[in-house]
């Protein structure tokens, strides 16, 4: 959590090649933060960030987890 977002972090920055891990779509209060995975050209999600001054925390969380179900029908799995 920061001063101005929640985020949760989906996977570990190792799995991402070094360099910035930047914004990869916006949706309303959501902002979905990505990068390429080490190793391929896949772009990938690392984390889910919901401004906080748009929303309460169990309002982020239910968010958050419907992007995971977004995520999961996009690309047939969890988080890899």
């Amino acid at each position: 959590r920061t001063e101005t977002q929640y985020v949760a972090i989906l996977q570990v920055r190792e799995r991402f090649e070094p360099g910035p891990i930047r914004e990869l779509q916006r949706r309303g209060p959501e902002t979905v933060l990505g990068g390429t995975l080490r190793g391929t050209t896949r772009t990938d999600w690392y984390a889910l960030a919901y401004s906080r001054n748009d929303l309460e925390f169990e309002e982020a969380k239910a968010l958050a987890r419907e992007a995971l179900d977004r995520y999961r029908e996009q690309y047939g799995g969890f988080v890899r």
